[in-house]
Parts: structure tokens; C-alpha cells; sequence
């Protein structure tokens, strides 16, 4: 089903979305502002962005293209109480126009009006998208109004079109609630809930919920128990779980028509995501939001787009709307340290990841996530510290733990506790035999160490056989030809690393070495220099200063970035 709305992306932009205009022609005295607009917009500054358009529409109030511009500008941003009356300038000027007519029927619906939302939504010019979104729309229209057999005649309409089961199936569930019909509500989540191999946390906890609600914990239980809970603030779960099953408001209902549209906006609005950064995705998260203000998983979603754009500082005031008391507060705390990692403020990240271990003691997310941070800033003991935390929440090792053992590998390697580390990457490859970069990291530490050459040297060529591409991986087998004395065999190889990764500072010294010792000194020389200009760890760079001026190669230079 996500796959198939992904793919509507395109034909949803002929209904107006940002980007896809055309130039729109404008008054000479308004023009810096409207430049200013389109610059903000195409760097996603949307506060930016609607001020200017709305800027230049002031200037010029009839201009059909700078109302579309500024309704669907101020929609982005989150303002979309500011943007109704341009949706009825937008229908009024172009009949069709699917944004406008969706945001006065979401209006309407916020007043409890189904009659005037239904003659908006069926007014909906005809689209690839609006085949599913119409009849989505309109099911939740007609719970608004207890009219179950048409909402379900809606949903069927779905249902015929291939790909879209599980979406039909999740809101017939939601609906089946609603009306208090717990045998429909039954079929229609388990018809969901197999649909998907491994159904995802959001699914798992809509179903429970709403079994709970109509008296049936032992389901709901029975449900959140079958899958990964681990990013979860699973306190709030609970705390939800036991007001569902009293009879109370409980976080995650789905308990009104409105409710429902929410969360089919949010529905079309995540599959649309899958088009990374996709502007008509944040349009629908954000009248998600507008149909329901408390709604953290379309939250999430509009900091993900954000994100995704670059625009890390309003991602983080999104997340920090989620609070304390929220089934996805922890999540949400995840993606706050992501965002500050990415904005470069690490040190915001370690706080926000320490924060969380002292919330969520037992959590081995974010142990694990700690200790990749540490890591990632070369705080190796801390790290390691970190990780031997995770391992404790960890039970018996599955083979997707691959990765854990692999990363305190790392660090153990990076600290020099060489036993520990050689453990750890050897437990790695027991439990993916085949993994290129695991094979490349203990095949390369092996070479620095002159140990197991011929078995280093076999690990690293299946590697390179998967990762072909892959400079680091590409340079190792280069290196183990050289340190076992093939150095015209090295040097093809160490050429194609430097092709692979021209920055490497590592990469470009070893291809240095490879050259001096076929004789071709002058080019030994060139990438030496070349290495000490891309600015090499102070260790590196005392070593080929050396090589420059003795012409000595007792130093071989220090693991690659990528190796290491």
C-alpha cells in the first residue's frame, strides 16, 4: 500500500502543490519581494516564505498564481487557520483546485459540518490520489453522521483498488470502534494486522488500543507483545492502555470523525514520504495537525520532512512539542538528537541521549544510540562503557546483533583493547558470515598488525566482491597486497581506492608507498604531499613528513577513516 501512494506522488502534484507552478507573473514593484518568497520556499524557510508571498499578494490581491503560491506556503509553515480564506479564493479562481477544496472541507469538518464537508470532498477535481483520498475522506464523513453502511461502502471503493487493502482494513477498524462493533473491529485489524509480515509499532498500538477500548486487554496485549517496542515510551503505552480499557479518553483513540480524518491524512501524508522531503507530504501531515493539534505520530512526521530539508532548528521545536506523558516521547527524543547531531551540536546530541538513559533505564535504543554517539566523537572508553550497558539488555544474540558487536568492536579497537575487540568482530561474523564491512575491518586490523595475512587477505577480497565501489574496502585489499610484499599488484588497486575516495587522506599515502616501492618515486612523492594538503591526524602527518624528507618507509601511515 505505501509503495502504490508513493508512487501517486506525482499525479497529486496536478493538483497544485509548491514547485510544480508556473512562473507567476507579477508587478515590477513587488518583484524583490516575490524573489525573496521563492528563495526562502525552495530552502524550506517557510516562516520566510509566507511573510513574502503574502508580502506581494497585499500588492497585488487578484493575482490567481501568488494566492496559490501563499495558501500553500502558509499551509507548509502550519498556518492553515490564516490559509482558509485564501481557499476560497483558490476555488473560487480555479474550480478544481485540490488543496483549496481539501481545506475548506476540513474546516467544515472541524465545525461538525458532514453535509458542507461531503460537497467539498466530492467536488475534488479526479486524480490518481483522489481516487483514495476522496472515498477515505468521505467513509470518516459518514461515521460523523452514523451512517456505518455507507462509510463501509466508501471503504469498499478502496478495497477494489489493488494495494490499498491494509489502508481500507485499518480505518474500518477505527470506524468499527467508533460505532462500538467490536466483531467488525475484529476482522477488519486482523485482515490488517496479516497483511504485513511484521506490522509496525503505529499499527500494533492502533489495533491494541482500540481492543482495549471495547473491553478485549487480553487482544491488546497480546498484540503490542508480538513486535519491537524498543523506541517506545512504554509507561505512556500502558498508562493508555489501562484508561482504553476503563472506559476513559485515552492517547492514540481514534474517538471522532475528526479523529479518523486525521489520521488518514497522516496515512497518505507518510506514504508519501517515502519520496524523501516530498512537499506534498508536509502539506498532508500538516492539515493532519490541524485536524487534530495533539497528534504526535503527524508531529514526527512534519519534523522528519524538516529534516530532511536541512531545516534542523524547526524540526527540534516540532519534537519538543511532544511531552513527558506520550506513547512516542521517546521517539521523539531519538529524532531531537538527531537533529542536533546534524545541526553539528554533538554535545546537544550527548545530552539529549544521556537525558533519555536517566528517563528510560532499561532501554537498550538508547544505550545503543549513546554509545554510537560517543563513538562518532572518539570518546572510545565512554562508548564502550555505553555499550557493555546495551549488551547487559541484550539476552541471547540474534543475528541482526551483528551490528552491536561490530560498533563496540570499533570503539574496543579504537581504545587498544585489541582481545576484546578481535571477540567482538569474530562474534560479528558468526552471526553474518558474509557481512563485506565487518570482513574489511578485522581483515585490515590483521594487515596493520602483520597477522593472519592470507586469511586478512581472503576476508578482504570477498568483501570487495560485495562492495566492489567501496574505497575503503577497495584500499584494504591494496594494503594487504602491499604489506605482504605484491606491490605491483598493489598499486591498480590502491589507484581505484583513490579514484573511489580522492579526499582519503589515508588512501592517498598508502598509494604513495605502493609507488615508491615499484620505483616510481616522483609520483610517491606527489601523493604524500597530497595526503599532508588534505589536513591528516598529527600522528599521519609527523609519518609522511619523515617519508618526504628521508625517503625512509619504515612508516606505513595509520588505518583509513573508512577501516576504521
Amino acid at each position: 500500500m505505501l509503495a502504490v501512494l508513493a508512487a501517486l506522488s506525482l499525479s497529486a502534484c496536478a493538483g497544485g502543490a509548491p514547485g510544480t507552478l508556473p512562473d507567476v507573473p507579477i508587478r515590477d514593484t513587488v518583484s524583490g519581494d516575490y524573489l525573496n518568497a521563492l528563495h526562502a520556499y525552495r530552502t524550506s524557510d517557510l516562516s520566510a516564505a509566507a511573510q513574502n508571498f503574502a508580502a506581494v499578494l497585499e500588492a497585488d490581491p487578484g493575482n490567481p498564481g501568488l494566492i496559490q503560491r501563499t495558501f500553500l506556503a502558509k499551509v507548509a509553515q502550519g498556518d492553515i487557520t490564516e490559509a482558509l480564506p485564501l481557499a476560497s479564493d483558490l476555488v473560487e479562481n480555479q474550480d478544481g483546485n485540490a488543496f483549496g477544496r481539501l481545506a475548506l472541507a476540513l474546516a467544515a469538518l472541524k465545525q461538525d459540518d458532514f453535509k458542507g464537508a461531503r460537497l467539498q470532498l466530492e467536488a475534488l477535481a479526479d486524480s490518481r490520489l483522489t481516487q483514495i483520498l476522496r472515498p477515505l475522506l468521505l467513509a470518516w464523513v459518514e461515521a460523523g453522521t452514523g451512517n456505518w453502511a455507507a462509510a463501509d461502502a466508501h471503504l469498499e471503493k478502496i478495497r477494489k483498488q489493488g494495494g490499498f487493502g491494509l489502508l481500507a482494513e485499518l480505518h474500518a477498524g477505527y470506524i468499527a470502534a467508533l460505532k462500538g462493533d467490536y466483531q467488525a473491529l475484529d476482522t477488519a485489524f486482523k485482515a490488517a494486522l496479516a497483511a504485513l509480515d511484521r506490522p509496525p509499532a503505529r499499527l500494533r498500538i492502533g489495533a491494541a488500543l482500540h481492543y482495549a477500548k471495547l473491553g478485549h486487554g487480553d487482544i491488546a496485549r497480546e498484540i503490542l507483545e508480538s513486535g519491537d517496542l524498543s523506541d517506545q515510551n512504554t509507561a505512556a503505552l500502558n498508562a493508555a492502555l489501562a484508561a482504553a480499557e476503563a472506559g476513559q479518553e485515552a492517547k492514540g483513540l481514534v474517538s471522532s470523525a475528526g479523529d479518523g480524518v486525521a489520521e488518514a491524512l497522516f496515512d497518505i501524508a507518510s506514504a508519501l514520504q517515502r519520496d524523501r522531503g516530498s512537499e506534498i507530504a508536509l502539506i498532508y501531515a500538516r492539515f493532519a495537525l490541524y485536524m487534530r493539534p495533539d497528534f504526535p505520530l503527524a508531529s514526527l512526521l512534519v519534523g522528519e520532512i524538516l529534516d530532511d530539508r536541512g531545516r534542523h532548528g524547526d524540526s527540534l521545536k516540532i519534537y519538543a512539542r511532544i511531552g513527558r506523558d506520550s506513547i512516542y516521547h521517546l521517539m521523539a527524543g531519538l529524532r531531537t538528537a538527531s537533529a542536533h547531531d546534524a545541526e553539528g551540536d554533538r554535545a546537544g546530541a550527548l545530552s539529549v541521549l544521556q537525558g533519555l538513559a536517566g528517563i528510560y533505564p532499561g532501554n537498550g535504543t538508547v544505550l545503543v544510540r549513546l554509545a554510537d554517539t560517543l563513538r562518532a566523537d572518539e570518546n572510545w572508553e565512554a562508548a564502550i562503557a555505553a555499550y557493555d550497558a546495551a549488551f547487559d539488555k541484550l539476552g541471547a544474540a540474534a543475528a541482526e546483533d551483528w551490528t552491536l558487536y561490530y560498533t563496540r568492536g570499533i570503539a574496543l579497537e579504537r581504545a587498544k583493547k585489541w582481545e576484546r575487540a578481535e571477540s567482538d568482530f569474530l562474534t560479528a561474523l558468526k552471526l553474518a558470515p558474509e557481512q563485506p564491512y565487518v570482513m574489511n575491518y578485522l581483515g585490515y586490523s590483521w594487515v596493520e598488525q602483520g597477522r593472519n595475512l592470507a586469511e586478512a587477505q581472503k576476508l578482504i577480497e570477498r568483501a570487495v566482491e560485495q562492495r566492489p565501489n567501496d574505497g575503503y574496502i577497495v584500499d584494504s585489499l591494496g594494503w594487504v597486497l602491499y604489506r605482504t610484499g605484491q606491490h605491483a599488484e598493489a598499486v591498480p588497486h590502491l589507484e581505484r581506492a583513490v579514484q573511489l575516495r580522492p579526499g582519503d587522506a589515508v588512501i592517498n599515502d598508502h598509494l604513495g608507498d605502493a609507488y615508491w616501492q615499484v620505483g616510481r618515486r616522483r609520483e610517491a612523492a606527489f601523493q604524500w604531499r597530497r595526503s599532508l594538503e588534505m589536513g591528516p591526524d598529527p600522528e599521519l602527518a609527523a609519518k609522511i613528513e619523515r617519508k618526504l624528507s628521508t625517503g625512509s618507509l619504515r612508516a606505513t601511515g595509520a588505518p583509513a577513516s573508512g577501516n576504521g
